[in-house]
This record gives structure tokens, sequence and C-alpha cells, in this order.
């Protein structure tokens, strides 16, 4: 199989951001419900609005989740400072560009989060689809999707689409794209993301660059 593009997650694939987003998800909480939290570590790679659903079911107040949500996201842009890339990010992405190949990031988070940790970092991304983009997000497809569809990539080419995922959720969001899951062990190992669905796996973006797998894609694509 040879790619025809590349498909990273944001969170915990480029970008080191759990501790950011779990300080958020504390202070949201805390200024919303007035009661502490342990930081929610389980509800890692689920959307903001699901994570704000679960956190308010949890406290007895469903009602109150798109108001903890929209706090939540407020905050997380304050407490963050500038957002760390993991080592070789940027390498990966000018080699991607260097040669013309498609690339895209597909993220949980939101477009306000995702673009202003980039803007910090002067990097620039032409295709970039987040939570804030779509109704269905992950491990539902279509955040993929919808990076296919912009980087004009043939539906019968979905499969020949490198993704980059570090969570289950999104694992299983790349198989029901009917993409190439990759998982990146930065917060699970192998064995929990090839039960997810990973057809292979990495210990970052870096050591695929590294490794030549991006030297590898069609330029033709």
């Amino acid at each position: 199989m040879i790619p025809v593009a590349v498909i990273f997650d944001f969170d915990g694939v480029l970008a080191d951001t759990l501790e950011t987003h779990l300080k958020a998800w504390v202070l949201a909480t805390k200024e919303v419900f007035q009661q502490d939290i342990a930081p929610p570590t389980e509800l890692s790679g689920h959307s903001t609005k699901t994570i704000a659903h679960l956190i308010s079911k949890s406290l007895g107040q469903p009602s109150m989740a798109t108001a903890l949500a929209s706090t939540k996201e407020r905050l997380v842009t304050k407490v963050a400072g500038p957002v760390s890339l993991y080592p070789g990010v940027k390498v990966a992405i000018n080699q991607l560009r260097a040669r013309s190949i498609p690339f895209a990031i597909g993220s949980n988070a939101s477009r306000a989060f995702v673009t202003a940790a980039l803007a910090d970092h002067q990097i620039e991304v032409a295709t970039i689809v987040t939570a804030s983009d779509v109704s269905r997000h992950k491990p539902a497809p279509d955040i993929f999707w919808a990076c296919g569809n912009q980087m004009n990539i043939s539906p019968a080419n979905r499969e020949r689409i490198l993704v980059f995922e570090d969570s289950p959720h999104g694992i299983e969001a790349a198989v029901a794209a009917k993409m190439f899951p990759i998982g990146v062990t930065t917060a699970l190992d192998t064995t929990q993301l090839r039960r997810a669905g990973a057809k292979l796996t990495v210990s970052s973006v870096a050591a695929a660059s590294e490794a030549g797998w991006f030297s590898s894609i069609n330029e033709s694509h």
C-alpha cells in the first residue's frame, strides 16, 4: 500500500496538551458547579462536548453540560500559554510540505485551541478539521472524512490515508473512516492501541519521519 496523504490528530500526537486540558476542566468545573474534581484523565480523547456531558452527569446536573463546555473552552486558552509541540513535529511537517504531500489535522479539540497553538509556533496547515466543524465527533468518522474531502482525496482512496492517533477513540474513528490507523504511543501502549484497531504503532511522529515513512508516499497521489 502506497499512502496518498496523512492526517494527524493534534492532542497527544503533535502537541503535549494533556495537562493543559485537565487543568482547564478542573477550573471550569469549579467555576460552574463550585465543586472540586480530580483531573478527568480517564476521559482523555473524547470531544469537549462529550467530556462536559459526562462530568455534568456525574455531578447530577446534565443540563449544565453546555455551560461547562463553554467555560472550559474559555479557560483553556488562558491556562495554556504556548502549547509544547513534540520534538521533530516541525521537521515532519516541513518534510511533507517540501514533497507536496497532502496532510491535515483532524482533532476532537476546538478550532480556536488548535489554530492558536499552531500560530504560537508559526505553523501553517491548510487543512484543519476540528470538533467545531462537524456535528459528530470521534469515534465517528466525520472529522477524518472532512479532512479527506478537503485534501481532494477520492473516497476510493481513503484506505491509503495514514491517520496518526494516540487514543482508542481516534483509532476507532480512523477505522470507521476506512483509513489506515497508526497508533502513537505517547499515552497508551501498543497493545491498547492495537486492540482499538491500529494497524501499526510508533513512538512519535518524529520516529515515523526518521524511519522514512513519509518519504515513501507516492508523490503523484
